[in-house]
This record gives structure tokens, C-alpha cells and sequence, in this order.
């Protein structure tokens, strides 16, 4: 599987960047692969039409609004991601992890 591509879009440099490094850890933790990268420009936060609604995490094209960047937020997200959104993209119900059956 591609890894996704995940994007954290904050204008806060440095809150950006340490999340980036706890989600790409945490995603690690999980056996998925993932790049991840942080957009600090306000322009560029603009032109995707997020001026004022950051932080936002962008994975594979969808963006998802937080409110904040905490590791606890972060570790549920990666939750969420390996076992929702990847179960998904590999053909399996949501919450149901590849080798698990009901």
C-alpha cells in the first residue's frame, strides 16, 4: 500500500512542526507508513480556504478541522485513521482491522 499523505496546516510554525513529529511517530506505532508534512504559509493556508479554521489535518485530499494539535488528539486520530479510514481503502466494514473477523 502507498503511504498516505498527510498535511497539518497551522501558521504556527512550531506547533506545526511538533505535531507533525508526534503524528508521524504515532502513525510509526501503528505499522503505517505515512508522509507527513506541515503547511505554515498564511497564504498558502488561505488558498485552501482555511484562513481561521486551522488547525487543520489534511490526509489524502480530505481535510479534518481540530481544535488543537495535543498528543492525545493526536494519538486518537491515528487511532482512527489505521482502523477506519485504511480499513476502508482496503475493501473492509469500518473498524473491522485487516485479519480481524466479527
Amino acid at each position: 500500500m502507498e503511504p498516505l499523505h498527510i498535511t497539518i496546516l497551522d501558521p504556527d510554525t512550531g506547533l506545526a512542526e511538533k505535531a507533525a513529529r508526534r503524528l508521524r511517530a504515532h502513525m510509526k506505532k501503528h505499522g503505517v507508513q505515512a508522509c507527513v508534512q506541515e503547511v505554515t504559509c498564511y497564504l498558502e493556508i488561505s488558498r485552501q480556504g482555511l484562513q481561521g479554521k486551522t488547525p487543520v489535518i489534511a490526509v489524502d485530499g480530505s481535510f479534518f478541522q481540530c481544535k488543537n494539535l495535543e498528543d492525545d488528539l493526536l494519538a486518537q486520530f491515528a487511532d482512527w485513521l489505521t482502523t477506519d479510514v485504511l480499513a476502508q481503502k482496503q475493501g473492509q466494514p469500518s473498524g473491522q482491522q485487516q485479519g480481524q473477523s466479527e
